[in-house]
């Protein structure tokens, strides 16, 4: 079984433009990702699959042939362009074997870590889903807009430290089988199981604030 590690990144980006090259903590973006990944004994290929020629060449240029670059057609890569089209587009143009685990990971979380991974790894090698998909473990109580509470009742408030919190997706990673994927359209199918991930894939950089955030995460966690 291979496991293909796919990184979709895009030329224009209208809430931080150009983010996924600029440097965060004196590093391209995407390169904490693939860094990250490059750390992994049980991913086969990496791949980024982009439509912007200057992130082409900053990959050639610093990675070589450890990972793979596909050139994503311009019309899979707008605004409203959903993500299942730049995967299906890359596992039609390479003809990817149907039994094949493909991790759709993002830039923009650029703090998911080895261990993270690790997790992923294990549960996949075992086989305990059919697709996987990665979330933080939030101790917050929620309300709706009209004032009511919608995770807990008010008379029976749990304390905090008895809490078991929310599961929530942090966009950090998706994993299913290639085959899976073509016949089900989606990202996510069968039996799913929640990664519980660290920390750091809290942070989902879509916007300036988030930009922000990162270099405080960094600078906190000595990780310059």
């Amino acid at each position: 079984m291979m496991k293909i590690a796919f990184i979709p990144i895009r030329s224009g980006s209208k809430g931080i433009p150009g983010k996924n090259i600029r440097p965060l903590g004196g590093k391209p973006l995407v390169c904490w990702i693939v860094d990250t990944l490059l750390l992994l004994s049980d991913i086969d290929q990496i791949w980024v699959s982009t439509d912007s020629e200057e992130a082409i060449g900053l990959l050639k240029s610093r990675y070589g042939e450890k990972i793979g670059i596909f050139h994503r057609n311009p019309k899979n890569a707008g605004d409203r362009s959903p993500v299942i089209e730049a995967v299906t587009e890359f596992i039609n143009a390479l003809q990817v074997p149907g039994d094949s685990k493909l991790i759709l990971v993002q830039a923009t979380s650029p703090f998911t870590t080895v261990d993270d991974f690790a997790l992923l790894m294990e549960s996949i090698n075992n086989e305990e889903a059919d697709s996987y998909i990665s979330c933080q473990r939030v101790k917050k109580f929620s309300w709706t807009e009209d004032g009511k509470p919608l995770n807990y009742n008010m008379d029976t408030k749990p304390m905090r430290q008895n809490y078991p919190g929310l599961l929530l997706e942090t966009g950090a990673f998706y994993a299913s089988s290639v085959g899976a994927i073509l016949q089900s359209g989606q990202l996510l199918s069968g039996r799913i199981k929640v990664i519980e991930t660290g920390a750091g894939t809290s942070i989902d950089i879509d916007e300036e604030k988030d930009w922000i955030a990162a270099e405080h995460y960094i600078q906190d966690n000595g990780m310059l």
